[in-house]
């Protein structure tokens, strides 16, 4: 007679306690032996529209082995979506339902969206679940967990997760926690296809728009006497009607007014023994537009972002989302569109903006806007905008003389809005020597030459750049023909007029 030890010391158990003890390995151990449960691949919301998780499927699926469960091979899945064109996840109508049960011998499939992922601190995960029963379509089973690091602060840091992944062990640990501890084996005899096919549309909804579903069966396209067809939406029942021009029955409801995902089922009677119900997928109630925040890199000039070469754009969504579209614009000070571009899918994560208007012609020094908006797959609507200036006229620089006996006074003077970065000049003879050379960054300043007659030529180069990288190179051939400063004052209109006096611009 042999006897088991638990403890290690030697002592024989009652036999209450072999019994116990067997109990708990035959159902704890094993909850769902010979049951063949699917797992989808998991819908990750946070990557944007028909995003994937693979990583926490292989987690689920090793988890839910661990626990005891018969979990099918996720190439047999893989293949079974390849074969029946399923290009979505998160979500599986009830044809397809049944056709897993007929082809892959499947009992239950477990659905599941990973809804929330911040890897930054505080780092969050949410998950929700949902498990089908093949034979009918039914959900049996919902539920989900989360956990942010904010709410497991700890006296001392002590056993805190300390980054996402520690996070997800402790989700995914959670999720097995609140699993059904069994799911009963399904009768061979309770396998058929009930409907030939279920249309729920629209998939994302705002609160109040009416949601369709529609209900075509596979014996016949007519209309069954005595049977009734209705569609089951968070515990209320809606009665459909049979379409005779589409052939099919129809169920239509205002959507709830409370966000989040609601599922369907049909409900089909034949007779009062004769009930059944199969699900019809689930739909999302989405009332809340997307919140965006926009900020815009390039030069800045007193607080202010300028176009030097490119405009960096880069709009980001506070909580991601699938989007249906979105439309970014530049507008000009009047409020007109000089660019504009839009698109369909999830938003960009960055734009540049070279300075061109939508005709190539590169835009005008002003003040101008961004403006990026959004739409959601429900419909909501959510716009962002930012100013910023674009200043590329280049700098120019003011030259006076003034003669003083054998010498010339030279004064330069510079009164842009955009700060010099620096300025070089160099003032020489007619014969191309060197009289005088100056540098520096901020203006005004004074030079002396000599000047011997009305004869001597002296010419004067300039070379500058602002802080914004806008250049400038300025030649005067002769200084000594230039007006003075006197005859400036007396007439401010030549001021303007003197590049017809011997000035040459090279951008």
């Amino acid at each position: 007679m042999f006897g088991l030890d638990v403890r290690g010391d030697g002592r024989k158990k009652a036999p209450w306690m072999r019994a116990l003890l067997l109990f708990l390995l035959v159902f704890v151990a094993e909850p769902a032996s010979g049951i063949q449960l699917a797992v989808m691949p998991l819908e990750d919301l946070s990557k944007g529209d028909n995003g994937l998780n693979p990583a926490m499927t292989d987690r689920l699926c090793e988890a839910l082995g661990r626990k005891g469960y018969t979990v099918a091979e996720e190439k047999r899945i893989i293949d079974f979506m390849a074969k029946n064109r399923i290009r979505w996840v998160g979500r599986l109508d009830s044809h397809h339902v049944l056709r897993l049960r007929q082809e892959l011998g499947i009992d239950y499939i477990l659905l599941g969206s990973v809804n929330q992922v911040r890897e930054k601190e505080p780092a969050a995960l949410g998950l929700s679940l949902q498990i089908i029963r093949a034979s009918d379509a039914k959900i049996v089973w919902a539920g989900g967990a989360q956990l942010c690091r904010a709410d497991v602060r700890k006296f001392l840091g002590l056993a805190e997760p300390r980054n996402l992944t520690e996070i997800e062990d402790i989700v995914v640990a959670r999720a097995m926690e609140i699993l059904p501890h069994g799911l009963p084996e399904i009768p061979e005899g309770s396998t058929g296809n009930l409907a030939e096919e279920i249309h729920l549309t629209p998939e994302v909804v705002k609160p109040g728009e009416t949601m369709r579903c529609r209900i075509r069966f596979s014996e016949s396209n007519m209309e069954q006497p005595g049977m009734a067809v209705s569609v089951v939406v968070d515990e209320k029942v809606v009665e459909a009607v049979y379409l005779a021009q589409e052939q099919c029955y129809e169920a239509a409801w205002p959507a709830a007014g409370k966000d989040g995902r609601y599922p369907v089922s049909v409900s089909v009677n034949r007779g009062q023994p004769d009930r059944k119900t199969i699900f019809a997928g689930s739909f999302l109630v989405d009332g809340r537009p997307p919140e965006i925040v926009l900020s815009l890199r390039g030069q800045e000039l007193d607080g202010e972002v300028v176009l030097r070469r490119q405009l960096m754009i880069s709009p980001v969504l506070k909580e991601p989302e699938p989007i249906a579209t979105w439309e970014i614009s530049i507008l000009d000070a009047s409020g007109q569109i000089v660019k504009a571009e839009n698109g369909r899918g999830n938003l960009p994560g960055r734009f540049s903006w070279w300075g061109q208007r939508q005709d190539g012609v590169m835009a005008e020094d002003g003040l101008y806007t961004v403006q990026v908006a959004v739409w959601d797959r429900a419909g909501n609507n959510a716009a962002v905008s930012e100013n910023f200036l674009v200043l590329r006229k280049r700098p120019e620089l003011n030259i006076v003389t003034e003669k003083h006996g054998d010498k010339v006074q030279v004064d330069l003077g510079y009164d842009g809005k955009v700060p010099l970065a620096f300025w070089r000049v160099e003032l020489r003879s007619g014969s191309g020597a060197i009289l005088q050379e100056a540098s520096g960054e901020k203006l005004p300043a004074r030079l002396m030459v000599p000047f011997s007659g009305e004869s001597d030529k002296i010419s004067c180069h300039v070379h500058g750049q602002d802080v914004l990288g806008n250049k400038v190179r300025q030649v005067v051939d002769n200084i000594i023909a230039l007006k003075s400063r006197e005859d400036k004052t007396a007439d401010q209109a030549d001021e303007k007029g003197m590049g017809e006096n011997g000035w040459s611009v090279d951008f």
